[in-house]
């Protein structure tokens, strides 16, 4: 079957978010073993955890940048290229210094591909498939924890941390495709350069606020469920590795079929409504296993409640990419999802820490889990309260795709 030009865009640019995805999470499950071989203490691994984010939104404003004013394909060629090469590095590391630097250069790739990838995307469909097109290719991210997870736990430990980094960067081969899936859309000569100063703006300033704190509360309740939910398992819950694997990849599985779901139930009932339903159901999931953690290996009920909850509330990460096309011309699209979706992996070098003094001042990690909770209501809380985002500069775009329709009052939900 021959794909059509808006399926290779989709195509290509879902691969290479699962190739980001992976490339970051990867650390988090051979960070051990790399301590271990490294002579690297926690406090040492936290930092590189801190400087590989810090490029991330560095690379999130150079990268969209240059998407806006030299075109999609190019930027997303940089992405790939340079995380790879941040891989291949991470694999040759042989101390602090060379793996700090290896995690920047890393860093710098991955803080392109999300934002550039969701506006290549958006562009290439008409406005009525958008919502199942952002949420096809947010169907990547549980695809790359998945493969980071399977690599790190079950092929590392055969082959070394080192194999699987080096092995990692033959990932640039996708740039090999770029010509075949994408077109050539650099910027026409002449085209402006815009400041980032136009975020802030009397158009955008409301659209930039609302997306920018929704983004900040969805990066840092997803880390405290992805990143301490594990160890409270193992080490309050009773549970076993295998058990934890398990617990993950179904959850892993059931936030991909929400990213599949959610474009269809958008079209259907809106975006903002699912949304804000899905939120909902996220924190109920969350409460559900902070109240019961210690009997989560034991009650399957609890599991697949749980399970459900959690994963599918996650399908709400599909509705950014449909925002950032409503909300944002193409000359700037890029750069704000870009910028704002790596701002908020930032505001993780906050949040993080402080979460740590709740850990030590209540004596247990369940914790993340309310922290997560409260973000999953917060969420819910400042979408339905939002405005529309639309773009009065997209309105001509939305002209030359489709011809003129009437608009009820779903459509102007979405």
């Amino acid at each position: 079957m021959t794909l059509s030009a808006p399926g290779r865009v989709l195509l290509f640019c879902w691969l290479g978010w699962v190739l980001e995805f992976y490339e970051l999470v990867l650390f988090a499950f051979v960070k051990p073993a790399l301590g271990l071989d490294l002579a690297l203490d926690t406090a040492q691994l936290a930092w590189i955890d801190g400087l590989t984010f810090a490029a991330a939104a560095l690379g999130g404003v150079l990268l969209g940048r240059h998407a806006d004013r030299h075109g999609r394909r190019r930027a997303l060629c940089a992405s790939i290229a340079c995380f790879s090469a941040g891989a291949l590095l991470t694999g040759l590391a042989q101390g602090f210094a060379s793996l700090a630097l290896a995690r920047v250069v890393l860093g710098l790739g991955l803080g392109g591909e999300w934002g550039v990838g969701h506006a290549a995307v958006a562009e290439a469909h008409p406005v009525a498939r958008r919502n199942r097109a952002a949420a096809a290719l947010q169907t990547a991210s549980p695809i790359g924890l998945g493969l980071a997870a399977a690599l790190g736990c079950f092929v590392a430990p055969g082959v070394g941390w080192r194999a699987v980094f080096l092995a990692s960067s033959l990932g640039a081969a996708l740039i090999l495709l770029a010509r075949w899936s994408m077109p050539d859309d650099r910027a026409p000569a002449g085209s402006p350069r815009l400041p980032l100063a136009l975020l802030l703006d009397p158009r955008h300033r409301a659209s930039t606020l609302r997306i920018g704190v929704l983004l900040v509360l969805h990066m840092t309740g997803f880390w405290c469920c992805y990143a301490w939910l594990p160890s409270l398992l193992l080490r309050e819950g009773g549970a076993s590795p295998a058990f934890v694997g398990g617990f993950h990849v179904a959850l892993a599985a059931a936030h991909a079929l929400a990213d599949l779901v959610f474009g269809r139930l958008a079209d259907r009932f809106g975006r903002t409504r699912v949304f804000v339903a899905l939120g909902v159901l996220s924190a109920a999931g969350l409460l559900l296993v902070a109240l019961g953690f210690e009997r989560l290996r034991h009650d399957a009920v609890l599991v697949g409640l749980a399970l459900a909850a959690i994963g599918l509330g996650a399908g709400t990460w599909s509705a950014f990419g449909v925002w950032f096309a409503e909300a944002y011309g193409p000359e700037l699209r890029a750069t704000a999802a870009s910028l704002l979706y790596n701002l908020a992996r930032v505001s993780q070098l906050v949040a993080q820490p402080l979460l740590a003094l709740a850990f030590a001042a209540t004596g247990t990690l369940a914790v993340a889990l309310w922290v997560g909770v409260a973000c999953a209501l917060g969420s819910a809380l400042v979408a339905a309260r939002a405005p529309s985002t639309a773009s009065s500069v997209d309105a001509v775009a939305v002209g030359a795709e489709a011809r003129p329709r009437r608009v009820g009052r779903r459509d102007s939900e979405r």
